[in-house]
C-alpha cells in the first residue's frame, strides 16, 4: 500500500513534501551541527566540508558494493566499476529478501564512512594546527577541490565521470508501495541527526565546550591557562569529520549511487554555513531552527517552481539561490548573531546553581551519577564552610 497523496493545490502533494522535508532537514541538521562544532565552538573555518562528506560517501559506497559482491559471490570475478549496475541489481534482489544482511551492510558502510572521515580529518589537522582563520579556510577549500578532481578522474575508486551503483539497504521497503522507502530512510536519518544533536549539546555544556570557546576567543589566553589549543583543534576536526563521513555514507546509500558531481561546494559547504549563520553561531538550538527554516523554504520552492515559472523572467531553478543570497545579506546586516544569540554555558546545572544561591542545602544530584553527586556535594560543603567562616569573622557577627 502506497503512502497517501494529499494535494493542497495542483502540483503540491503535502505527504510527499513532508517526507522530503524530514529527509532533507535531518541530513542538513546533522551536517550543520558538525560544522557548528568546528566553526561555532572551535573557530575552525572549514570551507572544505564537502571533502569529508564526499570522502565518506565515495569509500563507503565503493567498498560496500565490492564487499557485498564478494560475500554473496555475485560478479566477484568481474570488474566492479564496469559492471556495477548489473552486479548491484542482483545484490538488491538479495537484500529485498534478507533485511538482516541489509542492516549489517548498512552498519559496515557507516563504519567505513566514519573511519574515512576521521582519517581525512586527521590529515587535515596538520595544517589546521599551523594556519589560522582565512589561510586555513582557503587551504581546506583547496583540499576539497583537489578531492573532487580525484573523484572525477580516478576511475578505480568511483568510476570517474561515469559513477557506480551502490547496494540499497532500503530495497526491502520498496515492495510495500510508493513512498515507504523514503519514509524509512527519513526515520534513519532523523535518528542520526538526533544523536548528533545530543552529542553536540553534551559537549557544549561540558568543560570541553567552554574550553573550545576559550580557544576560539583567544588562543594565547588558553595557552596561558595550560590548554593545548593545537590538540583541541585537531580533536574537534577529527570528530566532526567522522560525523561528516557518516553523513556521506548514509546519503550515498539513500541515493544508491556515487556520482562525483553530487558533491559540490554549494550544497555541501556553503549551505551548511548559511544554516549556521542564520540560526546562530555557537548555538545548537539556533542551528536546528535555522536548518528547519532553510529546509522548509528550499523544499517548498522545489514544489512550487513549476507554478512560479510563468511569472518570472528567468529559470525558476535559480530562484532558491537568489532568495538565499538575499537572506544571507539581510541576516548579516540586521542580525549578525543569528536567530538565537549565543549564550554562555553555566558551569553547573541550573537546578544546582539555583539551590546553592537560595541556600537550600545540597540539591538533588542531576542524572543520578555518583561522580556528579560527589562534585555537587563538595561544592556545596565548601560554600557553606566559607559562609560560616565569613560570619564568624564579621564585625557584625562579633557585635
Amino acid at each position: 500500500m502506497s503512502l497517501p497523496i494529499v494535494y493542497l493545490f495542483p502540483g503540491f502533494d503535502l505527504v510527499s513534501f513532508m517526507v522530503g522535508f524530514v529527509n532533507f532537514y535531518a541530513l542538513y541538521l546533522a551536517i550543520s551541527i558538525s560544522l557548528n562544532l568546528e566553526f561555532g565552538y572551535a573557530g575552525i573555518p572549514n570551507f572544505g566540508k564537502v571533502l569529508f562528506i564526499a570522502g565518506g560517501a565515495a569509500f563507503s559506497g565503493s567498498i560496500s558494493g565490492r564487499l557485498a559482491s564478494y560475500v554473496l559471490n555475485i560478479g566477484s570475478h568481474q570488474d566492479f566499476i564496469v559492471f556495477s549496475t548489473r552486479i548491484v541489481n542482483q545484490i538488491d534482489g538479495v537484500l529485498a529478501h534478507d533485511p538482516v544482511f541489509a542492516v549489517e551492510l548498512f552498519i559496515i558502510s557507516v563504519m567505513i564512512g566514519a573511519l574515512i572521515g576521521a582519517l581525512f580529518g586527521y590529515l587535515a589537522s596538520y595544517p589546521a594546527i599551523r594556519l589560522r582563520e582565512d589561510y586555513l579556510g582557503m587551504l581546506l577549500l583547496g583540499m576539497a577541490q583537489f578531492f573532487q578532481v580525484v573523484m572525477r578522474t580516478f576511475t578505480p575508486l568511483t568510476g570517474g565521470s561515469q559513477n557506480i551503483a551502490v547496494p540499497d539497504p532500503y530495497f526491502y521497503w520498496i515492495s510495500l508501495g510508493t513512498g515507504w522507502r523514503d519514509l524509512v530512510a527519513g526515520l534513519v536519518m532523523s535518528a542520526l541527526a538526533i544523536l548528533v544533536f545530543i552529542y553536540a549539546e553534551r559537549v557544549a555544556k561540558s568543560p570541553l565546550g567552554r574550553m573550545l570557546k576559550a580557544v576560539r576567543e583567544s588562543e594565547d589566553a588558553a595557552r596561558a591557562l595550560g590548554k593545548d589549543d593545537a590538540v583541541v583543534r585537531r580533536n574537534v576536526l577529527i570528530v566532526a569529520s567522522a560525523i561528516s563521513g557518516i553523513i556521506g555514507a548514509v546519503f550515498t546509500m539513500y541515493i544508491a549511487s556515487v556520482e562525483y558531481d553530487t558533491w559540490n561546494r554549494v550544497a555541501w559547504t556553503f549551505w551548511p554555513f548559511l544554516i549556521v549563520i542564520i540560526g546562530g553561531v555557537g548555538n545548537n538550538y539556533g542551528v536546528a531552527l535555522g536548518a528547519a527554516f532553510f529546509s522548509f523554504v528550499l523544499k517548498g520552492l522545489e514544489q512550487i517552481q513549476p507554478v512560479l515559472q510563468p511569472y518570472v523572467f528567468f529559470d525558476a531553478n535559480w530562484l532558491q539561490y537568489l532568495l538565499f543570497a538575499v537572506l544571507l545579506i539581510t541576516i548579516l546586516m540586521l542580525r549578525p548573531e543569528g536567530i538565537i544569540k549565543e549564550k554562555s554555558a553555566p558551569t553547573l546545572p541550573k537546578k544546582t546553581l539555583g539551590a546553592l544561591v537560595a541556600g537550600q542545602g545540597d540539591p538533588p544530584p542531576s542524572g543520578g551519577a555518583k561522580v556528579q553527586q560527589a562534585r555537587t556535594e563538595g561544592r556545596a560543603s565548601r560554600i557553606r564552610r566559607l559562609f560560616e567562616l565569613g560570619r564568624r569573622t564579621s564585625p557584625i557577627a562579633d557585635g
